[in-house]
C-alpha cells in the first residue's frame, strides 16, 4: 500500500514542466498545481486547469494577515492538507522570493521532483515563441500558426544559455546541502520514453502509475527543426559554434 506524498517540480520556467504537472494532475489521487508563487494573480482563459486552479498564494488572505514566514508556511500547509498526493510547480527565480519554503520543505519532508531541460537552446526558443504567438502553452485541438519562425538575440544568446546552466548547478547544490528527497529528470528523457519516467516518478512520489499512463491536455507547440524554426539560423550556428554551447544546436 502506498503512502501518501506531497511534492514540488522544481525546475524553470519553458521546460516542459506544464506539460509534466497536467499529466501527473491526471493520475488517480493526485492534485498538481502551476505556480502558486507566481507574484501576479491568474489569467485562466483557456488553460488547462481553469476548472480548479488553486488560488495562488499572491491571491490570498495570507499575505497580508501575518509577517513571513509565517503567512507563507499557513499558505503550504493549507495546500498540503488536501486529501491524496499534493504538488505544484516552483521556478527558481520564485524560491529565490521565497526562501522559507526550504524551511518548510526540510521540515515536511516535501519530495522534489527536479525537472531539468538539457538542451538549453530549447528553453530560448520557447520563450521567442511564446512572446511571438503570445501564449504559453496550447491545449489538445489547438493549432500552431503556421510557418512559425522566430529570431534569437545572438548577441547575448551565449550568456542566457550560461545563466540558465548556472541556475540549474545552483538548484544541484541546494538540494544537495539541504538533503532534500530529491529526484532529477530530463525533460528530453521523459518525451523519449513516457511509460519508463513516468514510472520511475510514480515510486519516488508514492503514485500508482503502474495501471495507468494518464494524456496531458497540453499538445507540443514547436515540431519542426531548429533550422526551419529559428530565422537567424546561421548567425546562431556561428555564434554558438566557438562555445561550449555548440552541441546544442541541431
Amino acid at each position: 500500500m502506498m503512502v501518501n506524498a506531497n511534492f514540488v517540480v522544481l525546475t524553470t520556467n519553458r521546460s516542459g514542466s506544464e506539460w509534466i504537472i497536467s499529466t501527473l494532475n491526471n493520475f488517480q489521487g493526485v492534485s498538481a498545481h502551476g505556480e502558486l508563487f507566481l507574484p501576479r494573480p491568474r489569467i485562466l482563459n483557456e488553460k488547462w486547469d481553469a476548472d480548479f486552479a488553486y488560488t495562488r498564494f499572491i491571491e490570498t488572505k495570507f499575505k497580508s494577515f501575518t509577517f513571513r514566514p509565517f503567512s507563507v508556511f499557513s499558505y503550504l500547509n493549507t495546500l498540503y492538507g488536501m486529501p491524496g498526493n499534493v504538488g505544484f510547480k516552483l521556478m527558481y527565480k520564485q524560491l529565490g522570493l521565497y526562501p522559507e519554503i526550504l524551511a518548510y520543505f526540510m521540515k515536511h519532508r516535501i519530495r522534489v521532483l527536479h525537472l531539468v531541460r538539457q538542451n538549453h537552446l530549447d528553453v530560448m526558443l520557447s520563450y521567442a515563441v511564446k512572446a511571438k504567438i503570445g501564449r504559453a502553452h496550447l491545449l489538445v485541438g489547438q493549432s500552431t500558426p503556421d510557418e512559425l519562425r522566430v529570431e534569437l538575440d545572438a548577441g547575448n544568446l551565449v550568456r542566457q544559455l550560461a545563466w540558465l546552466q548556472k541556475q540549474q548547478d545552483i538548484a544541484r547544490k541546494l538540494l544537495t546541502w539541504f538533503k532534500l528527497p530529491h529526484l532529477e529528470v530530463t525533460y528530453e528523457d521523459v518525451v523519449r520514453d513516457q511509460t519508463h519516467y513516468f514510472h520511475l516518478i510514480g515510486d519516488f512520489l508514492s503514485i500508482n502509475s503502474r495501471e495507468q499512463m494518464p494524456k496531458s491536455p497540453l499538445t507540443k507547440i514547436r515540431k519542426a527543426t531548429h533550422r526551419d524554426m529559428i530565422s537567424n539560423y546561421d548567425q546562431v550556428k556561428q555564434i554558438l559554434s566557438t562555445s561550449k554551447f555548440a552541441g546544442l544546436l541541431e
